[in-house]
């Protein structure tokens, strides 16, 4: 990262916007070995020889290793150097895709995927949450993670359909074993690259909006995991990306029941889930630019109540095909206004007064009772669907939605109570830089 510069309209996240660019691509690749055997599901239980019971056991491995590692990697990233972290993270990623190219046996495939489960959460999550505070002053945090969060779909977007290409091409022309073994091989080489560029590019900084980011020399700091715990607005946090995480891990139960209600083919049913995809860039540039200009938390609540009124109008509406167009607009705003939210889940930390050297901390507690979600909704939605039949669980389990969505609204306006202060002082440092500026330019 370059050099903190004095002049008062200087832009630090335009400074750093090429180790923002590596940043995304890294946030967003290192989770396709874990995940690319959803996506090439029949092949992988065939080339690895594994039953279905087995291959659901490697999403647990590592969705288990997951929650314990967000809370580890917090202390990890308030320790250790991020750069060296990000930098181990992916290599480490890399050369354990290698190692799936052997087609081990079972138990080595079920202890790569616990290893990824450390390399890409325990050492890596809470050390890019850290780096990309690191990137922006305190006034582009919205942007900073917009843009990351964005980027990241859009990355998604175009990886996964040329690799798709690939094994398509490849699978046709030799075999399946040669695409997957080419999309392991892809996948693998692109996070040693991203390694050495995250190492060569990103350098942690020293100084910060005048604060001295200094490293922990103890394994567990008391002191500072007790006062992050005490402060309330660590707890808001946790509560904004709960409810709001709930539906981003949901939505795709909009499929079947845009099928069931309203007689939707499978193919645009289909077509509606990818849609979410196409939103997210847009809901997380837009919300990003402008959290900057009215406050993160001010549009956090907005994005509430836009994510509110899609479910309600979900549960609402006629199921009739004519209908089905106005069905497309209410996804739409749920699709971008989640994305959006997801966006500000770490850039309100600016306004909750978190110094960037207790990130760490932060996210160890945040992130594994935000994210926790992840377990509890699936069991959720199942025990509704199964309780009440057609339609009427799909209501019930939107409804539950709903009531999680105002349940953040609520927190987020709790939130700005409580960080009425700390959002008073970055809007008059945030004027008096427009007004340095303006002065320089005279």
């Amino acid at each position: 990262m370059s050099t903190p510069s004095t002049a008062a309209n200087d832009s630090s996240l335009k400074r750093n916007m090429p180790t923002l660019l590596i940043l995304i691509v890294s946030g967003a690749l290192i989770y396709a070995l874990p995940y690319f055997r959803y996506y090439y599901y029949d092949a992988f239980v065939k080339l690895f020889n594994i039953n279905n019971t087995q291959m659901g056991a490697l999403g647990s491995a590592f969705g288990g290793t997951a929650i314990i590692g967000y809370m580890c990697g917090g202390f990890f990233a308030d320790r250790w150097p991020t750069r060296y972290l990000l930098t181990i993270s992916l290599v480490a990623t890399g050369l354990l895709g290698y190692l799936l190219l052997t087609y081990p046996p079972y138990p080595v495939v079920l202890g790569i995927h616990l290893a990824l489960g450390i390399t890409s959460i325990v050492t890596f999550w809470s050390a890019l949450v850290k780096a990309i505070r690191s990137l922006a002053n305190s006034d582009e945090q919205g942007r900073a993670f917009g843009l990351f969060e964005g980027g990241r779909g859009i990355v998604n977007m175009v990886q996964s359909a040329i690799i798709l290409s690939l094994f398509g091409y490849l699978a046709s022309k030799f075999s399946d074993k040669t695409a997957l073994s080419a999309i392991i091989t892809v996948y693998s080489t692109i996070c040693l690259l991203l390694g050495l560029l995250v190492f060569t590019m990103y350098k942690d900084p020293a100084v910060r909006g005048g604060e001295k980011i200094e490293l922990s020399k103890k394994v567990f700091e008391k002191e500072v995991f007790l006062k992050v715990a005490k402060m309330p607005t660590t707890w808001l946090c946790t509560i904004i990306i709960f409810t709001s995480y709930s539906t981003i891990i949901s939505y795709f139960y909009i499929t079947p029941y845009a099928t069931l209600v309203f007689g939707t083919s499978a193919v645009f049913a289909a077509a509606m889930g990818y849609f979410s995809q196409y939103c997210r860039p847009v809901g997380c540039f837009v919300s990003g630019f402008m959290a900057d200009k009215m406050g993160s938390s001010k549009m956090l609540t907005l994005l509430f109540v836009i994510m509110t009124v899609g479910l309600v109008a979900l549960v609402t509406m006629p199921g009739k095909p004519s209908m089905v167009w106005m069905l497309l607009v209410f996804c739409a705003a749920i699709y971008a206004s989640m994305y959006g939210i997801q966006s500000l889940h770490f850039a309100i930390l600016e306004e909750g007064d978190y110094p960037l050297s207790v990130t760490g901390a932060a996210t160890a507690i945040i992130t594994p009772l935000g994210y926790s979600t992840e377990m509890i909704m699936p069991i959720i939605a199942g025990i509704c669907l199964d309780s009440y039949k057609g339609a009427a669980g799909y209501k019930v389990f939107f409804s539950i939605l709903i009531a999680l969505s105002v349940t953040g609204f609520v927190t987020s306006l709790i939130w700005q109570y409580v960080t009425r202060e700390k959002r008073a002082l970055l809007k008059a440092q945030k004027l008096q830089k427009k007004e340095a500026a303006a002065a320089a330019s005279v």
